[in-house]
């Protein structure tokens, strides 16, 4: 069997640039980090005195110096919410048609012409094993996003000369976190061991080789993935996906401060970073109590929503991911406004590597990791969904001829 490449995912965020390398482990059950960066920006992308673009390639430029991607494969994520995710329940058809009734279903579901986005589909669950052979009842997931959206993500990579081969959203990526490191099914000895995903690569026309079942019936997981302007929420049982972009993220915090304390906005950060260690803690805590209950009450408000659509659904525990999940006291909010378990995401179960996993700067960003464990595992092809929303070459400005990993240069931003 040829040797799986490593996989180099990358993760650029309002904050920082997150990266980890993963290679596969000496079982199936687990992959092992040779490698990770953190490469935190001199201002968060979205201050009004940043430069985005300016501030996205030096960060690039000193993953670089620092990393050697020669030889691996590069997955990188796309924002979720500008993207579609759809599940379909598609009548009774043969299976050689199902392309082509994913491509009308597509037509109707995305709401700008076929030409303009970049989709893929994947069909979920496993086929009725006791349907005819020719014929299936599939479900399937349909991902789509505006193709100018996901050029502008690659464009910064392309810029530094780095070969892209994998774009997947920030919370397709957490859903095959959660689902290969968490809700796999399996005993947990010395290292978790579970049923490995089902090999494949994605076929014509989007189509990937459905996930096997997961463990449902233990209850759904509650991704809440803190960004620097808003959140992604994720509810899944390990097979489906059901996700809300929540307009509120920590920069909203910081703004409270700005706005009560009358502070800037660099000493509003700092100070609600070091709350706990504030001389007066309770005025920090009450500036911030507005955002406080608008984050509780839209969190609330999804979890109820998701339930009133999935009526059997149980909800079995809450997991904060992010930096801005570190927030002094916000665990303890939500676990007293939701109603259900809320854990503060403080290691990867089936991850291995301990020096990667030792290391202090990855253990105090290690909430933030979660998007590019996801990737890398799809790189790895041991994620539950593979889609790719890479576009086709001939739609990729300045790309031509066949992509050639062995001769990869590094080229300066």
């Amino acid at each position: 069997m040829a040797k799986i490449q490593a996989v180099w995912a990358l993760d650029v965020g309002q904050a920082a640039l997150k990266a980890l390398k993963l290679v596969p482990g000496e079982t199936p059950d687990h992959v092992v980090a040779e490698a990770f960066d953190y490469v935190e920006y001199p201002k968060i992308l979205s201050q009004p005195d940043a430069d985005p673009d300016q501030l996205v390639r030096e960060a690039l430029e000193t993953f670089l110096e620092r990393n050697d991607l020669k030889g691996c494969k590069v997955a990188i994520s796309v924002p979720g919410q500008a993207g579609l995710v759809k599940f379909i329940k598609l009548p009774p058809v043969e299976k050689k048609r199902i392309p082509d009734i994913v491509k009308f279903e597509a037509r109707q579901q995305i709401p700008f012409a076929l030409e303009e986005v970049v989709w893929a589909y994947q069909q979920i669950g496993d086929e009725d094993a006791d349907a005819d052979e020719d014929f299936t009842m599939a479900e399937v997931g349909l991902f789509a996003m505006k193709r100018d959206q996901i050029n502008r993500a690659i464009l910064p990579f392309r810029v530094c000369g780095i070969e892209v081969d994998i774009v997947q959203m920030g919370p397709i990526a957490l859903y095959n976190y959660i689902t290969f490191d968490q809700i796999k099914e399996g005993p947990p000895p010395a290292f978790p061991g579970a049923e490995p995903a089902a090999e494949g690569a994605e076929g014509e026309a989007g189509e990937a080789k459905p996930p096997a079942k997961s463990g449902g019936e233990k209850g759904s997981i509650v991704l809440i993935d803190i960004g620097a302007d808003n959140t992604d929420l994720i509810i899944t049982d390990g097979i489906r996906i059901w996700q809300r972009n929540v307009p509120i993220g920590g920069n909203h915090f910081t703004r409270a401060l700005t706005k009560e304390l009358k502070l800037t906005f660099a000493k509003a950060e700092h100070l609600k970073r070091n709350a706990t260690k504030a001389p007066d803690p309770r005025s920090i805590f009450t500036a911030m109590r507005g955002v406080f209950n608008d984050f509780a009450s839209e969190i609330n408000r999804s979890i109820g929503f998701y339930g009133s659509v999935n009526r059997n659904a149980k909800i079995a525990k809450v997991v904060g991911l992010g930096n801005g999940f570190k927030l002094p006291g916000l665990q303890k909010f939500l676990q007293q406004n939701l109603s259900h378990e809320v854990e503060k995401l403080e290691s990867f179960i089936r991850l291995a590597g301990d020096d990667v996993k030792t290391s202090p700067q990855f253990q105090e960003n290690l909430p933030s990791f979660g998007v590019v464990y996801g990737l890398a595992l799809q790189g790895l092809s041991k994620s539950p969904l593979r889609t790719n929303l890479l576009p086709p070459r001939s739609s990729r400005s300045g790309s031509s001829g066949p992509r050639s990993r062995g001769r990869w240069r590094r080229r300066r931003c």
